[in-house]
């Protein structure tokens, strides 16, 4: 907790490139200000929401359970760590949405531990895209699949594993297993003809995960690297200038 506290605070001192300013890739301009700082309203929004709001109140449940008949292991010792690492801000899963919706993949893949309201951002920004999500846990899949068919999403393929055909825009998430996500993007990054987008989540949430983002961020695949501090962003598209940027978000 204390480093990333210490990782937030030169975050804020370091974060630049608000409404575009000093952005020269007309690319980049479009994708932060009209993207990224997208402050409209959509359908999906109220949806996702309430699927947040539904997971967290289930969560506080299963913590009080797990307090008065002592402890359940999925819960024991560090539950709100287990629930700020996999449940990601309401803001940036509307962001999530609104990069499918830009980009606009042919196809989507998830890798990590998830409560399911991010695979819903995912899936809802086009309802014709496919999104395989390998979700090894089985308590986190029972959430998944709890809320896909809650809310009715029928593009959400829940599995143990997938296919290591990787899709267009891909997103990773297990920032407490650094290791898996070092393993993920080596698999991806490997193939030299990739050519999509990699949102890597809890990028500073500890040395290690912190280190697996460096260390891959370096690879010549990936040609634009955007750090906003909850999750970092790689995009692997041929013909943009290589660059990093530490962006205010």
């Amino acid at each position: 907790m204390k480093y990333r506290i210490g990782k937030k605070i030169v975050y804020l001192l370091r974060a630049r490139h608000r409404h575009g300013h000093g952005i020269h890739s007309p690319f980049l301009f479009r994708l932060i200000t009209e993207v990224m700082e997208n402050n409209g309203n959509y359908s999906a929004y109220p949806l996702l929401k309430a699927a947040d709001e539904n997971v967290r109140n289930m969560l506080r449940i299963l913590d009080m359970k797990s307090y008065h008949a002592g402890g359940i292991s999925e819960y024991e010792g560090n539950s709100h760590e287990i629930k700020r690492m996999h449940l990601l801000p309401e803001r940036f899963d509307r962001l999530l949405f609104r990069l499918v919706n830009d980009f606009r993949p042919e196809g989507i893949a998830f890798y990590g531990s998830t409560f399911g309201v991010t695979l819903l951002a995912l899936a809802l920004a086009d309802s014709r895209v496919q999104l395989e999500a390998q979700v090894e846990n089985d308590h986190y899949r029972s959430f998944c699949r709890r809320l896909a068919e809650v809310y009715e999403v029928g593009n959400i393929h829940i599995k143990e594993t997938v296919s290591l055909a990787f899709p267009e825009f891909i997103v990773l998430q297990d920032p407490l297993n650094p290791d898996y996500c070092d393993r993920i993007l080596s698999k991806i990054l490997v193939d030299q003809a990739y050519n999509g987008v990699i949102v890597v989540c809890g990028i500073h949430a500890s040395a290690r995960m912190e280190d697996v983002w460096m260390k891959h961020k370096q690879d010549h695949l990936i040609r634009v690297a955007l750090d906003l501090f909850e999750i970092g962003l790689f995009i692997c598209k041929r013909g943009l200038q290589k660059e990093e940027f530490v962006v205010r978000f």
